[in-house]
Order: C-alpha cells, then structure tokens, then sequence
C-alpha cells in the first residue's frame, strides 16, 4: 500500500450501528490527530450528500475511507490510514502498509467484518462480567490453519 502524503482530512464511513465501529470511531477521537477525521455513519442520509455514491460501494461490507483528494481506501487500507491519523500510531500504521504485513492486516479485516455483528454483540456495549458470561457460551473454534503462516517473530 502507498500511503498518500499530504493528507488534509479523511472521511471515515462506517456501520453506526455496529459496536465494534463505534467503539472504534470514539476511540479515534480520543486520540491526539495528524490530521481531522470525520466519521460519518453510512445510514445518515447526509453521507450520500456529503459523498454521492457511496451506497453504491457496500459500505455495509467495509469500512470505506476517503482522502481530501477522493482517493478511496476500503478494510485494512482504511483502518491504517485511521491508525495514520493518530500521531500515536503513525510508525505502526505505516508498518502495517508494507507488503509482507498488509496481507495479514486484509484477511484479519475480513474475518472481523464477517463477524463484526457478532463481536458487537459479545462485546462492545455491555459490562466485562456480561462479556465473560457470552464467551463461556460460545464453542470453541478451531484454527483454520492460517495461523501457521504468520511470519516467525510476528507474534
């Protein structure tokens, strides 16, 4: 991934109704900026004002990220360039985007987008001991191999 230079702003459009987007959007603006984020929930009927199109372009599916000069980054290209916008995070945004990483950082944005609902439902929103309480339910599973190709060292 080439990270753009130059970034005035970017445009975060998410699932304001899912948990885990949400605990996510807060927890980014709680962290000091390179540069202004605004999230902007894709069921608002401004988004398709503010960006025309978007619906077109299953939001629902992945986060999508939209740059000042309406370059579009969807799913892990997105949550780096989130991660960028943290002053905090910039070294480990921009480690992430090096092409032996990014690979992992895309499947485990995919396998987190396919159970996001889920997760949301486990655990953001609700109190530690309900969380423990719903992970005691849940059978376990089991690992579908790609565990092994994570690269020595990573872990």
């Amino acid at each position: 991934m080439k990270i753009p230079t130059n970034i005035q702003y970017i445009e975060v459009y998410y699932d304001g109704r899912c948990g885990m987007c949400c605990t996510f959007h807060e927890w980014v603006n709680a962290q000091t900026r390179a540069f202004p984020v605004r999230f902007i929930a894709y069921q608002d009927p401004q988004a398709e004002e503010w960006f025309p199109g978007v619906n077109e372009l299953e939001p629902e599916r992945e986060m999508i990220v939209r740059t000042h000069d309406h370059q579009l980054y969807r799913g892990a290209e997105g949550w780096v360039l989130c991660l960028l916008s943290c002053q905090k995070y910039q070294a480990i945004a921009r480690r992430i985007a090096s092409p032996t990483l990014l690979p992992f950082a895309e499947k485990t944005c995919h396998e987190l987008a396919a159970r996001r609902h889920k997760l949301s439902k486990v655990f953001f929103r609700k109190k530690d001991k309900e969380v423990a309480a719903e992970l005691h339910r849940m059978p376990a599973e089991e690992c579908a191999g790609t565990c092994s190709n994570i690269p020595d060292g990573l872990i």
